[in-house]
């Protein structure tokens, strides 16, 4: 029986990270939430709102988050290359943290793509996200057809797909 247990805890193991995935995998084509987070200038939106029907990589991140910080360069040449088409955007949604601490953090790292902040994890929570960095990848109407962790190679092909599939 000792020689059985380990293989019945990686089988369960196994099953976990199965269901997991597939959960995941049907929670991706759902549309969009419509929950309210705050521009830098303190307004009130929604995500969709700010998507406007562009195809858009979402960052969910914080700032005390290292990995997240290390991507921010990453971010910002893909929105230079997705605002020279017009139909795509990169948006960072800062979670639970203030928007003054978000808007100091972009400011002094001279971030060039859109933010908004999710102070009270509303959107997260719709989400079902409790980590960062995540990113998304939603299409042009307003369903997200990638979900991943830290930007990554499946995230940009996600991102390039997804433009490529056009209206």
């Amino acid at each position: 029986m000792r020689h059985g247990l380990p293989l019945l805890i990686a089988l369960l193991a196994l099953g976990t990270a199965c269901t997991s995935s597939a959960q995941s995998a049907a929670d991706v084509t759902r549309a969009v939430p419509s929950v309210q987070v705050i521009t830098l200038d303190g307004t009130a939106t929604d995500l969709r709102s700010v998507l406007r029907g562009r195809v858009a990589l979402v960052s969910l991140w914080a700032t005390w988050c290292d990995v997240c910080i290390g991507e921010v360069e990453a971010l910002a040449r893909l929105q230079d290359q997705a605002s020279s088409r017009g139909d795509a955007v990169v948006i960072g949604v800062a979670v639970g943290e203030t928007r003054e601490a978000v808007a100091e953090f972009v400011q002094k790292r001279a971030l060039r793509y859109a933010q908004v902040v999710d102070e009270e994890f509303r959107l997260a929570d719709a989400l079902g996200e409790q980590r960062v960095p995540t990113t998304l990848v939603i299409d042009r109407g307003g369903r997200i057809v990638f979900r991943g962790g830290a930007l990554d190679s499946a995230g940009l092909a996600a991102f390039r797909s997804t433009l490529g599939a056009g209206p």
